[in-house]
């Protein structure tokens, strides 16, 4: 039985080796996806949740004490790059061209206190970019006009912010790598329904079951294969994403501090990753059909689950939904360990619902599969 066993893996792994093009897809698409996608995701998690410097041009036309003493504050303060003002360019132009965020005008008057200090924003600029810039400005110029060196240590005595111990937003890295892996993962299911008919197709099923070979045995010998493809996927992409993509990401891929709680997700998933392919396999009538069911399922799931779009950003009603793609158990049982230092008891309940998923699909797949 192990000799009968290990030759139909051998087989199955020999047509796998042979199809180029599936071998590109299970392994090089994550790799781009990861690659281009981390990089892309750099960006987003800069502006959009540890934020960046904000863009502005100084016009100080009162030149007086200070109103100089306020347009130093406000060039010295680290969240502030300023930009110097073309000679011959009006503040419309300027902010039109994209060349700046925002315009500060220091009026003539401003020392008096018969003129405020004017704030000319681009339209275009983010809600919340633009909160944080003219509480910025009001607090430099409430510090000047009070005669106050420093307004934000005296906050701190009224005002204390509580940060939470754990990190519960991922790097792009930690977003990006579990998240194109586990989508990869799922591909599985275009090789192994498309070789299932084709086998059926061309007679070779047939054949085989005339051996003493039942048909347990022979389902087994299908999926062993592939469920060790998904775990050599995974385990590729994340040595990608800890050695090779850490070069270009400026943010650094934290394991957490149980790396190796990964190994048992990583058995659950890709177990529901191949029952996936099974039940394709079963319900596809055609090669091209099973293609085009397994790739729609799989870039749905991605979209529902939190992979092409971050879980972190999404609106209260798609992270609900979210809960009905298994990606998204799969990608949250991963950011637990990279963020969340959780214990295999808190992810359990994530690993009982991808195998459940799995369950369910080798079901189906058994009540539907026709061999003849």
């Amino acid at each position: 039985m192990i000799r009968q066993l290990w030759e139909l893996i051998r087989k199955e792994m020999l047509i796998l080796l042979r199809d180029r093009q599936t071998i590109l897809l299970l392994f090089l698409m994550p790799v781009a996806l990861i690659f281009f996608l981390s990089l892309a995701l750099e960006g987003v998690w800069t502006d959009k949740f540890l934020g960046r410097k904000i863009q502005l041009v100084i016009k100080n036309e009162s030149q007086s004490p200070r109103a100089d003493l306020l347009a130093q504050k406000i060039k010295a303060h680290e969240s502030i790059r300023v930009v110097e003002r073309p000679a011959d360019m009006h503040s419309d132009k300027i902010l039109a061209d994209g060349k700046t965020q925002l315009i500060v005008t220091i009026p003539g008057g401003f020392e008096e206190g018969d003129k405020p200090v004017e704030l000319y924003f681009e339209p275009t600029i983010d809600a919340g970019y633009k909160i944080a810039a003219r509480a910025l400005v009001t607090t430099l110029t409430v510090e000047v006009v009070m005669g106050i060196d420093n307004l934000d240590t005296v906050m701190k005595g009224l005002i204390v912010e509580k940060p939470r111990p754990d990190r519960e937003l991922p790097t792009p890295l930690q977003q990006a790598v579990p998240a194109y892996a586990i989508f990869a993962m799922f591909f599985i299911a275009i090789p192994m329904s498309i070789g299932f008919l084709k086998e059926k197709k061309d007679g070779t099923l047939q054949r085989l079951l005339t051996y003493p070979v039942s048909a347990n045995l022979l389902t087994l010998g299908k999926i062993i294969p592939y469920y060790l493809v998904n775990i050599i996927q995974f385990v590729l992409m994340l040595l990608m994403g800890v050695y090779v993509m850490s070069r270009f990401i400026s943010y650094p891929f934290h394991l957490g501090a149980s790396p190796w709680h990964m190994v048992p997700v990583t058995l659950v998933v890709a177990a529901a990753t191949t029952g996936f392919g099974v039940l394709v396999a079963a319900l596809g009538r055609t090669p091209e059909q099973s293609a085009t069911l397994a790739a729609t399922a799989a870039i749905l799931m991605g979209i529902f689950g939190g992979i092409m779009v971050p879980h972190a950003v999404m609106p209260v009603l798609m992270k609900k939904a979210a809960m009905i793609s298994p990606m998204y158990w799969a990608h949250q049982a991963y950011l637990d360990i990279f963020l969340r230092d959780a214990s295999l008891a808190s992810i359990l309940p994530k690993l009982i619902v991808l195998t459940v998923f799995a369950g369910i699909c080798f079901y189906i797949a058994g009540r539907r599969v026709e061999w003849i």
